[in-house]
């Protein structure tokens, strides 16, 4: 099988036969170290030790109850070689030394100083045992840390328990350790510092992390000539590799030969795998493979070294030291890939933002727009209210001396007029008081848009007013054969208001009674409503106002026959003019109307306005 990445690769050179260490088979399920809830953990957390188990290594595969109450050092963050930070330094060799081989797998018993919560070390004796003494190889070991400061019985030196090892053999046993400590099964602390400086110097890219973590492995790891960093493919369906470290130790353009299962056992099993080949052929003489795993994210890749020409160059030490680096480049890695995503959430927000900006800036061009196009508005509205009262003043001008040149002639008809012309010169007049009426109608609009209307206030008999306007149209309701009465109840007939203005309201409306009815009555009526208020209405039995039509009858130049062949003239100002007036007063005015059944309006003003 063989990965690309790039122009480099890597494939399958050896048999599984080749794997000299291996912690377990590939098919092997890893048991879950992190469960707590078997009858031998309940039974582990009454006893006053620390119950470990740890793998060959010295790895810690469990820590009971006890770890955490007494060193205050939380058990997930003591698995492994964690535990280390809470041995003295002095002592970390001596308790790491214990390693067994086939030969050695005796149990032992090994005084040593354990940092307590309090801050202070305390002497702790620790005791371990094969798990499988039946076993060639001693694959597990179990113990039990004591504090033997805390035993009655040992108030000073700490001693040996009788019968679990001699006093010679005990000796014997630490003097071994001390010598062991010198070896390379030790892992080197001050490597693992400056490792995990160089990792944090890349923390914030991805692509330059797993490259820093290639080139700060090979200068960690003694005896290793090339680092190689593989992650799982997008359909993880095999391993990519991502970066190569070393690269000055072999030729340029080429990548050193991994044999696939070494990588692919340490990923699927989570053990490290160690391999040697005595062949002399030209691919690596020795190679190591740890996962790089997170507790919270899982196995996250592998991570291997190699030595081209020395077999001898990996060991288990080397072994440790990679798995100890695989777990801190499984942090790195996240903390890169956390730092990507935020600032991939970054570059969105700061895209939001800009499209809200552009949002919010059309947003203004736009209320400038409708700010000046309002103003256009109005100072069209300004202009047509101008032109209106100028037009309005002038034709009114000629139309007073038609209508009054009209007027002498009337009442001088018998000597100068025949019956003919007499007809004729009233025409004129009546056609000219309408227009008249039309032009008054303009002109009083232009006025009360351009705010130029004001009330002349003044006491008048309300009743007497209502009557005069109601006498005006006498003779037109008459030729009718149209009814007309008016009903005034009044404790208080005198009001104050402009009385030429509300003359002019119930004008317009007596007048569109008369106009659209054409039989039956048209009754005015004045009465007194709550709270010092009147009411002026007028009913009639016309034609009455489409439904859809009565909402808008109060609009300017609006009529509910807008055609131009309609039977009944005017502007449609009429209403539209009332309703102005009518709310100058402080009042209101509506209107009720059926087809054919005929309209009724109703005003209600203050008995006094201000």
């Amino acid at each position: 099988m063989t990965h690309y990445h790039g122009n480099k690769s890597f494939r399958s050179e050896f048999s599984d036969a080749e794997i000299l260490y291996k912690a377990s088979e590939i098919t092997s399920p890893q048991r879950p170290i992190n469960d707590r809830e078997t009858q031998d953990d309940r039974l582990w957390s009454a006893t006053p030790h620390i119950v470990w188990k740890a793998n060959a290594s010295g790895w810690a595969t469990y820590l009971g109850p006890r770890w955490e109450e007494y060193t205050g050092v939380p058990t997930a963050a003591a698995l492994g070689f964690g535990y280390l930070a809470r041995v003295h330094p002095e002592d970390r060799p001596r308790l790491l030394a214990r390693s067994p081989t086939s030969e050695n797998r005796q149990s032992y018993e090994i005084k040593f100083r354990l940092q307590a919560r309090c801050g202070r070390y305390r002497w702790n004796l620790a005791r371990g045992s094969p798990a499988n003494p039946d076993s060639h190889d001693v694959l597990e070991w179990v113990g039990t840390y004591t504090d033997i400061e805390a035993l009655p019985q040992t108030p000073a030196a700490p001693a040996v328990e009788p019968g679990f090892l001699g006093s010679e053999a005990s000796e014997e046993a630490n003097l071994k350790a001390e010598n062991l400590g010198k070896m390379d099964a030790v892992p080197d602390l001050q490597a693992l510092d400056r490792f995990t400086n160089l990792l944090s110097q890349r923390a914030g890219n991805l692509h330059e992390l797993l490259q820093a973590i290639a080139d700060a492995t090979v200068e960690a790891i003694a005896g290793a000539e090339f680092c190689l960093v593989a992650l799982p493919d997008c359909d993880c369906s095999g391993l990519k590799l991502s970066a190569v470290g070393g690269g000055s130790n072999f030729e340029k353009g080429t990548t050193p030969h991994l044999q696939d299962n070494l990588l692919l056992k340490a990923f699927a099993t989570g053990e490290s795998q160690l391999w040697r080949s005595e062949s002399g052929t030209a691919v690596p003489a020795a190679a190591c493979a740890a996962a790089i795993e997170s507790g919270e994210t899982g196995r996250l890749g592998v991570l291997a070294v190699g030595n081209g020409k020395d077999s001898a160059a990996m060991d288990k030490g080397t072994l440790q030291l990679l798995a100890v680096m695989g777990r801190q480049a499984a942090i790195a890695i996240n903390s890169a890939r956390a730092i990507e995503k935020l600032k991939k959430q970054e570059q969105l927000l700061d895209l939001q933002n800009e499209l809200l900006i552009r949002q919010q800036e059309e947003l203004e061009n736009q209320g400038r727009r409708i700010q000046q196009q309002k103003l256009q508005l109005l100072e069209a509205a300004k202009l047509k209210s101008q032109f209106l009262a100028t037009m309005s003043h002038e034709l009114r001008t000629p139309m007073n001396a038609i209508i009054g040149f009209s007027q002498l002639l009337l009442r001088q008809h018998k000597q100068l007029l025949t019956d003919q012309q007499t007809d004729m010169v009233g025409r004129i007049l009546n056609n000219g008081k309408n227009l008249l009426v039309l032009i008054n109608d303009i002109l009083d609009l232009s006025k009360i848009e351009s705010g130029r209307t004001e009330l002349k206030t003044e006491e008048f008999d309300l009743a007497d007013l209502v009557m005069d306007a109601a006498l005006e149209f006498g003779n037109q309701a008459t030729d009718k054969n149209v009814a007309m009465s008016v009903s005034a109840c009044l404790q208080h007939q005198f009001i104050v208001n402009d009385k030429l203005r509300l003359r002019q309201v119930l004008v317009n409306l007596i007048s569109n009674a008369v106009k659209f009815t054409h039989r039956g009555s048209i009754c005015i009526e004045v009465r007194e409503l709550n709270g010092d208020r009147l009411a002026i209405v007028v009913r009639d039995t016309g034609i009455g106002i489409c439904e859809t039509d009565l909402p808008h009858i109060f609009d300017k130049f609006r009529q509910a026959d807008q055609t131009t062949t309609r039977h009944y003239p005017g502007t449609g100002l009429g209403l539209a003019i009332s309703a102005y007036l009518v709310q100058m007063m402080n009042g209101t005015i509506t209107a009720e109307s059926q087809l054919q059944e005929g309209s009724t309006f109703q005003i209600e003003i203050p008995r006094k306005v201000q």
